[in-house]
């Protein structure tokens, strides 16, 4: 048995192969988009409630989550919410 894939053009290969490729980059990009706004708006409910946030303002942790990621999402809850941070 011959499988031959005459119906498709290399160009409709390609953009196939691209679009899977780009999905787990699109996937990324809206993580980092959601946890950055998450930090944001927690930023300021602590900025509001304790007069300031560790080290430096909600904008720039944002900031800091949007090109870092979860690892960086991480942090600000290690300095900010976690029993570390309490003591």
């Amino acid at each position: 048995m011959d499988f031959h894939f005459n119906n498709f053009n290399p160009d409709q290969v390609m953009t196939f192969g691209l679009m899977w490729n780009f999905l787990p980059m699109i996937a990324a990009l809206l993580v980092h988009l959601a946890f950055s706004a998450a930090v944001f708006n927690d930023a300021n409910r602590l900025q509001k409630e304790r007069g300031a946030v560790v080290f430096v303002n909600s904008w720039l942790w944002s900031l800091a989550v949007l090109v870092g990621g979860v690892l960086v999402a991480l942090a600000y809850w290690v300095i900010h919410h976690s029993n570390l941070a309490r003591h």
